[in-house]
């Protein structure tokens, strides 16, 4: 009997997941950079029907390691080279994070927790946007959480355990050497960085009840570094060292540096997991104080999802560049303790305090307001062009949008059910207040971003993108000047032949070759309107229209300066 009661349970989720992660991914083209250039990566590997190597524009690409574009690969095999298929396999990783947290929750706690789990994670902000998206992210998260789960099992025993058993416990390490691997060849060796920061900041706290497991830790470190040491060894064996060297000279500039502009201040992921993270991180600050009521492992699991949050929200403050997904992995240890603190307020003799009401009250209607004032600012945009003095700015926000006039009404929902949540809360009616809130906050999501992400989309690159589609076919050179942009090469479906590195050229040279040099064919440009002067002097480029900021241009074969 209670095998079939979990069955059902563990069926049900599937079925939550599927109706909130599958509907519509493939309703808006994908977005640049991260969305297109990951795609465009598992493209080039149909393209070629080379597997092993990353490659964009054709050129071995360093940054980021193969696995998450296999998956891409296979999805595409099945449902053809689209945006569906893009983002197919994070909507099936979101379904594996949600079993996977259930279940750890029933083994700590029972099911009842395991649901609000689910609840907490599937109606937060960004944790349910990421699994509608084609980003590498939720597949490198699920690898590290699952590691860090195992090696809070190890742990556990190996604090509460007789040296007799300690044989038995390497199969945890196993397990979470063998996942961050997985995670290394998805995104590289930060993955383990975080994991081996977490083991040595829990080792620290607990360092009075045993001594620095030093064997099993390095069971766990050469476990890791098995996989990427295959693929590496492949790959320097086929291209040479100077990959290898390049990928890791990447990895030390994105600490380093500001990568392609991305930086900001100190509390950037602070901030990012408060709202992106909403309602979970309301909660989240009422777990930091130990239970009695806790059991062992219950209190045991609860620190290292403390500690994982705190090295995440460190480590990343410290990196130069900050994007938004690089404290992605935090969603989990984060939504963790605020379903910690849920289960706590219902299930145990936690008392509701008025500061928690005040956080949800506050972050839930600013994020109703923006909701419902996104799609009224741009169905009003023409009362505010007089003051944008931006030239490209300006002709994107002119951008002819056919907006239904009803989508603000998600913002308003929303904010009815704020006020109704409070209400539930005050009446300290928690189990209700708290599953209404986080069902209110996935429905609003759900509904939102598939009325309004296409026509943010129609604005801000959806006109070169028709572009790129319409010469898809065609045996042409398609080129972006002054921006960056990976757009060209999927939308335009962008062949080997016509690539610099089958020119055996520097992309710079490249550029400068299809302007000014003896092309073979075609050549199709896209610039913005505020760099079309300096490409524009060129007499032999044709402009052939210009439309939401975008100047489009053309060079045929005999038009030579």
């Amino acid at each position: 009997m209670q095998f079939k009661q979990e069955l059902r349970n563990y069926l049900l989720i599937i079925i939550i997941g599927a109706i909130l992660f599958f509907p519509m991914l493939g309703n808006v083209n994908l977005f640049d950079w991260d969305e297109i250039n990951f795609a465009e990566a598992a493209r080039e590997m149909i393209a070629t029907g080379d597997y092993l190597t990353v490659r964009i524009d054709y050129a071995p690409f360093h940054e980021k390691p193969p696995l998450f574009f296999w998956m891409q690969v296979a999805a595409m095999k099945i449902f053809g080279i689209n945006e569906f298929a893009s983002r197919l396999p994070n909507a099936l990783i979101g379904i594996l994070s949600l079993l996977l947290i259930y279940s750890i929750g029933r083994k700590l706690f029972d099911y009842r927790f395991g649901f609000i789990w689910v609840l907490a994670y599937t109606g937060s902000v960004l944790p349910f946007f990421y699994f509608k998206s084609g980003i590498i992210d939720p597949l490198f998260n699920l690898f590290i959480f699952a590691s860090i789960y195992y090696l809070s099992e190890y742990y556990f025993l190996y604090l509460n355990s007789t040296a007799q058993k300690l044989i038995a416990l390497n199969k945890d390490i196993i397990f979470a050497g063998l996942l961050i691997s997985l995670a290394v060849m998805t995104k590289g060796p930060v993955a383990y960085l975080i994991t081996a920061l977490v083991f040595i900041v829990f080792w620290f706290f607990s360092r009075k009840q045993a001594r620095f497991p030093f064997i099993s830790f390095m069971l766990f470190s050469v476990i890791v570094i098995l996989i990427p040491v295959l693929w590496y060894l492949l790959i320097s064996y086929k291209f040479g060292g100077n990959l290898v060297n390049d990928f890791l000279l990447y990895q030390l500039r994105l600490f380093t540096t500001q990568d392609a502009g991305h930086g900001g201040p100190f509390y950037y992921h602070f901030v990012i997991l408060l709202f992106g993270c909403f309602p979970a991180s309301a909660f989240v600050f009422r777990a930091f104080r130990k239970n009695t009521a806790n059991t062992l492992k219950q209190e045991h699991f609860r620190k290292w999802a403390i500690i994982l949050l705190c090295v995440v929200l460190v480590l990343f403050s410290i990196v130069s560049t900050k994007i938004v997904h690089y404290s992605s992995i935090a969603y989990f240890p984060l939504t963790f303790l605020a379903a910690y603190v849920i289960y706590s307020l219902v299930f145990r003799d936690m008392r509701w305090k008025a500061t928690t009401s005040w956080l949800l009250g506050i972050i839930g209607i600013t994020l109703a307001v923006l909701l419902a004032a996104l799609p009224l600012l741009l169905m009003n945009i023409n009362i505010f062009l007089p003051k944008v003095s931006d030239k490209f700015t300006l002709a994107l926000l002119k951008s002819d949008v056919v907006w239904g006039g009803s989508e603000y009404l998600t913002g308003v929902f929303y904010f009815i059910s704020v006020i109704i949540v409070l209400f539930l809360f005050y009446k300290r009616s928690v189990l209700a207040g708290s599953i209404t809130l986080f069902s209110a906050t996935a429905l609003a999501l759900f509904v939102f971003l598939p009325s309004v992400a296409p026509k943010i989309e129609q604005y801000t690159q959806g006109v070169p993108i028709e572009f790129y589609k319409s010469l898809q076919g065609k045996d042409c050179y398609v080129q972006v000047l002054g921006y960056k942009s990976y757009a060209h090469y999927f939308y335009g479906q962008k062949s080997l032949q016509n690539s610099a590195f089958y020119k055996k050229m520097k992309p710079d040279k490249f550029e400068e070759w299809l302007i000014n040099g003896d092309i073979d064919k075609t050549a199709y440009f896209v610039c913005k309107n505020t760099s079309a002067e300096q490409y524009l002097i060129h007499k032999q480029l044709q402009t052939l229209y210009t439309k939401n900021g975008f100047v489009f241009m053309k060079r045929e074969v005999n038009k030579l300066h």
